[in-house]
Order: C-alpha cells, then sequence, then structure tokens
C-alpha cells in the first residue's frame, strides 16, 4: 500500500464511526421524544377527567406531531439499525393508539378515565 493513501483509508473509518454514533444518538434522542409524548397522552387524561378538553386536546396535538416526526425520521434509518428502528416504529404505533384513544375519550360526553386507561392498558 502507498503511503500517500493511508491518511484517505484512515480517514475512513473515523468518518464511518462518527455516522454510526449520530445514528444512534438521533434513534435515542427520538426515543426520549416518544417518551415526553406518552406523558402528554397521560396529562391529557388527567385533563379529560378534570374536565378541560380543550387543554386535552392541545396535549394530544403535540403526542400527534410526535408521532408523525418519529415515523418521518424512522423511515429513513439506515438497514444497519433495523433492530432500534423497530422498535421505535412499535413505540411511536402505540403512542399513536394511546392519542387516538384519548381523543376518543375526550369527545364523549360523560366519558370516564378508567375506560381510557384500561384500553391503553389492553
Amino acid at each position: 500500500m502507498d503511503k500517500t493513501q493511508l491518511p484517505e483509508h484512515s480517514s475512513i473509518q473515523p468518518a464511518a464511526r462518527f455516522r454510526e454514533e449520530t445514528e444512534r444518538a438521533c434513534l435515542a434522542l427520538v426515543e426520549a421524544q416518544l417518551e415526553v409524548a406518552f406523558t402528554f397522552v397521560r396529562r391529557a387524561e388527567s385533563e379529560i377527567g378534570d374536565g378541560n378538553g380543550a387543554g386535552a386536546a392541545e396535549l394530544i396535538a403535540k403526542a400527534i406531531a410526535t408521532h408523525n416526526m418519529a415515523v418521518k425520521y424512522l423511515a429513513n434509518v439506515p438497514v444497519e439499525f433495523e433492530q432500534e428502528k423497530r422498535k421505535l416504529y412499535i413505540a411511536a404505533r402505540k403512542l399513536f393508539e394511546a392519542s387516538r384513544a384519548a381523543e376518543r375519550l375526550r369527545k364523549q360526553p360523560g366519558s370516564s378515565i378508567l375506560s381510557l386507561t384500561q384500553s391503553t392498558q389492553a
């Protein structure tokens, strides 16, 4: 191997490692955002129980926006991260289902918070 090729070759490894570390950090950020969005849904449930439908609607909208962001990002995740991607897709789907359940409850007059909690745990 020619010595002039060594710097080029050695710079590929750190660049690939940096891309992998960056992708893992981004996946961790998406995971954290999904966790925060689940707290939006739980807060919405509480707001519904307190009779604050408008506050619940805002929180549900935030959860749905987070879901949409996650799905959009995950569509472009490289195949090397398929296991992490699958796990986050499942979490995003659960978030979507919990958000829809909260929205349905918000729109039902006289609904109880107990029915929402039971439906999202099933």
